[in-house]
């Protein structure tokens, strides 16, 4: 049965659904992606291991702008004209690029699912909705991973969709490692081997490199604390993924610098062992990005223990329900005076303690 992801094979979603959902049902997959970025090795060789085809766009170096957004579609385009008919179109993330291609070629697919996973449902921009609610008419299943975005789906689409319509809780590799690793390494074990000074607390500002994690703005609010404050800090800004806005990135490491605190840019791929050893050596996790349904970094950090100071803008159903340990705020403008309450006040878990709802 031949099964084609429309989404990015570096995806941590996609390689978890890959390889929890679809790998020994004997499925013939494939991937197209929109990205060129680097797939991380480990991800690569899962993907040749179990003769998954991975198709990416091509990178055109030297080129930029227009020329290059054409050559990369008419590739797709290409591609889908050799790829012929399939049983299962799956795409991931409804990108406006995606559903164009589905209704280009919709006659080759007998089934259609459309997995949301968060921006694409909360905030599209117009021409992607635009987009979306073209492609709804076929889906044969469509999914959201939690119960906010159900609901946004239904403001939006209305109810004539409920019959396709479900919430999945794909698969986080890492919370199992979390729970394992907790067993095996200390607190102060799981420190040192992200070099956190002693007695300091260890900040993690956002989960990617996407402008809309605005760390830079939460790093420009860190460096209004008083020097006493700021040196009880040591900030880790993860920049592995999502790395689509060099200039971001770079006011990001210079309000880093400039912040006053001690602090690392992650800019290379962790995997989940070492992915989980940070989740358990953090005490404060930052999550004040424009939307988001429910990320796979902040339920880690949530079973990991970690205090999360989050935006009231983010509409988390399932964190409320479970009274997760959770600082809510109005304002990006509100987080230093948060952090000084929280630095003065809060009592931080001194070994590992998983976070049972």
């Amino acid at each position: 049965m031949k099964y084609l992801i429309i989404s990015d094979a570096a995806s941590m979603h996609v390689y978890n659904f890959i390889r929890f959902f679809l790998v020994g049902k004997g499925y013939d997959i494939t991937v197209l992606r929109h990205s060129v970025g680097d797939i991380p090795e480990k991800y690569q060789q899962f993907y040749d291991k179990n003769n998954i085809r991975v198709v990416t766009p091509p990178k055109q170096v030297g080129r930029k702008g227009p020329v290059i957004t054409v050559k990369r579609f008419l590739s797709k385009l290409k591609f889908f004209r050799q790829y012929g008919k399939a049983d299962i179109c799956h795409i991931h993330y409804a990108h406006a690029v995606s559903c164009i291609l589905y209704l280009l070629f919709r006659r080759n697919f007998k089934k259609l699912i459309v997995t949301f996973w968060g921006t694409d449902i909360l905030n599209p921009p117009k021409f992607e909705a635009f987009m979306q609610k073209k492609v709804m008419p076929y889906a044969d299943k469509i999914t959201v991973t939690v119960k906010n975005s159900y609901n946004v789906f239904r403001r939006r689409f209305g109810n004539i969709y409920d019959d396709k319509l479900e919430v999945v809780h794909f698969p986080s590799g890492a919370v199992p490692k979390i729970k394992e690793t907790s067993e095996k390494l200390t607190k102060q074990q799981c420190r040192e081997q992200f070099n956190v000074p002693d007695g300091k607390l260890l900040l993690v500002c956002g989960y990617n490199a996407d402008p809309a994690q605005r760390q830079d703005i939460c790093l420009n609010e860190i460096s209004m604390l008083a020097p006493e404050l700021k040196s009880k800090l040591h900030i880790l800004v993860p920049l592995q993924y999502s790395r689509i806005d060099n200039d971001y990135i770079d006011r990001v490491k210079q309000a880093a610098e400039n912040c006053g605190c001690s602090y690392e840019a992650l800019e290379e791929y962790v995997p989940f062992e070492r992915n989980a050893v940070m989740c358990l050596a953090t005490d404060i996790y930052l999550n004040l990005r424009v939307s988001d349904a429910f990320s796979n970094a902040m339920k880690e950090q949530i079973t990991a223990g970690s205090l999360m100071i989050q935006g009231d803008w983010l509409n988390y159903i399932e964190v409320d329900e479970m009274n997760a340990p959770v600082v809510k705020i109005s304002e990006l403008s509100e987080l230093h005076t948060a952090l000084e309450k929280v630095i003065k006040e809060y009592k931080f878990k001194t070994d590992n303690e998983i976070f049972y709802p």
